[in-house]
């Protein structure tokens, strides 16, 4: 997407160009952390990025919309890893 951010005209006096740099900072810190993909029916089908438990990677749902996979860091320390719960079993809680 060319040109989402306003580029600083260099002619502009000083206020302006203040006005379009904050616009564009304010343009980057409303993105958010996360990115979340649904499915059908509005259940969470991936995560990636900051998780709803604080922590970063990838939680990966099955169909009923619980948390099976992780890929990134654990939730009760930060480890790095991959983690597979069982059926019906929240990874996220397991590994609490």
């Amino acid at each position: 997407m060319p040109n989402r951010f306003t580029p600083i005209n260099s002619k502009s006096d000083l206020q302006s160009a203040l006005k379009q740099i904050n616009s564009n900072f304010l343009q980057l810190d409303g993105e958010t952390y996360s990115k979340t993909i649904n499915r059908g029916g509005g259940k969470p089908a991936m995560v990636t990025g900051k998780l709803p438990n604080g922590r970063y990677g990838i939680l990966l749902y099955d169909d009923t919309g619980i948390p099976r996979i992780l890929i990134g860091q654990a939730p009760d320390n930060g480890r790095p890893g991959i983690w597979v719960s069982k059926e019906n079993v929240d990874v996220l809680k397991a590994l609490e």
